[in-house]
């Protein structure tokens, strides 16, 4: 499997709540969309401690493998959702990684 992990940040005038349902409801559908993709978690901040943390929530989209990505994210599909980001978090400060999936447990 290959994944890719955001780290999103919200909008500066959205509240917590305000910007975990535009995510899930609006923004998730279009992303949920995009062809090759074998699952699409979504775990937005819910409470933290201490200072504000440096993100607000975390997606996990998983491929087949990097190739299947790499056609992924040149989908019309993928563009609309890329697009919309703006609607809800700082597209500027959310950054992305791809990572390998170690199940412990």
């Amino acid at each position: 499997m290959f994944t890719v992990v955001w780290l999103v940040k919200k909008r500066a005038d959205l509240s917590q709540e305000e910007f975990a349902r535009y995510w899930i409801d609006e923004h998730t559908p279009l992303t949920a969309a995009t062809p090759g993709m074998r699952s699409y978690r979504c775990y937005p901040m819910v409470a933290h401690d201490g200072a504000a943390p440096s993100f607000d929530a975390i997606a996990f989209a998983t491929f087949d493998d990097e190739a299947a990505w790499r056609v992924a994210e040149q989908s019309p599909e993928l563009q609309a959702a890329i697009a919309d980001a703006v609607n809800f978090q700082e597209v500027d400060l959310t950054q992305s990684f791809y990572a390998a999936e170690h199940v412990i447990r």
